[in-house]
């Protein structure tokens, strides 16, 4: 879901020659496929002139940008995540790599990686992440405030992605009525609950949960990255059609 969220704004930006940057196992992969394919469908005019795949945890950021570099790319997307992205970030800043480039970088707007980045978060990112102190509506208020009493410390995204399989973990029992299997696997089809972010279901045709993310861009407040004119995008909203779900899972 977090690449076609990201393709809000990117669809809409006149860059035509794209790079990409995701670390080489099942998430990065499907990440990129995705986001070219979706982007393509929406400007087949866009072209992707590159591509770096390091490991997982291993990144060589030095030759990664200038591999990126050398393909004079208008728009970057990026999957790297943690200390690669930390890595990434230092040595892009340093050579210029994003100067008068768009990036859509997934996860980046999430406090657990913008943290780490601090006064070296580049501005204007497109993001998805989660502007923890300014969102206030209620459920998030009254979450925020109950973690902070808590732990004496703010909610990452990882907070709420916990708390929230709690929340449906208990909300699954509490509808089977039961711990056996079939009427677990029954109870989850269509399942309801509410998180932090507002109402979940985990729709009855292909199990995805509903929850959304913020899609947002980057920037600089007191020596911190933090997440700017952002919006919380409903998953309801962006996860396939039945119909395209049907020709993705043919029974």
């Amino acid at each position: 879901m977090a690449n076609s969220l990201n393709l809000i704004i990117p669809a809409k930006l006149p860059a035509k020659r794209w790079a990409t940057v995701s670390p080489n196992y099942e998430y990065g992969q499907s990440a990129v496929t995705w986001f070219k394919q979706l982007l393509q469908a929406k400007r087949p005019d866009v072209s992707f002139v590159a591509e770096q795949w390091p490991a997982l945890g291993k990144i060589e950021a030095g030759p990664t940008v200038q591999a990126i570099a050398a393909a004079d790319p208008e728009a970057i997307y990026n999957v790297t995540f943690g200390g690669d992205l930390t890595k990434f970030v230092r040595e892009g800043n340093t050579r210029e790599l994003f100067k008068n480039r768009a990036v859509v970088s997934v996860l980046t707007g999430e406090p657990e990686y913008l943290d780490p980045l601090k006064d070296e978060t580049p501005a204007g990112w497109i993001v998805t992440g989660y502007p923890w102190a300014e969102v206030s509506t209620p459920e998030n208020s009254t979450f925020r405030a109950a973690y902070q009493k808590r732990f004496n410390d703010y909610p990452r995204l990882g907070s709420v992605v916990g708390y929230s399989t709690v929340k449906a973990a208990a909300a699954a029992l509490a509808k089977a009525g039961s711990t056996e299997t079939p009427k677990l696997l029954a109870a989850m089809s269509g399942l309801k609950f509410d998180g932090p972010f507002g109402p979940v279901e985990f729709r009855a045709i292909d199990h995805q949960a509903t929850m959304g993310a913020f899609v947002g861009k980057t920037a600089l407040k007191d020596g911190r990255g933090v997440m700017v004119d952002w919006h919380y995008a409903d998953g309801a909203k962006y996860l396939p059609s039945d119909d395209e779900v049907r020709k993705l899972r043919p029974q």
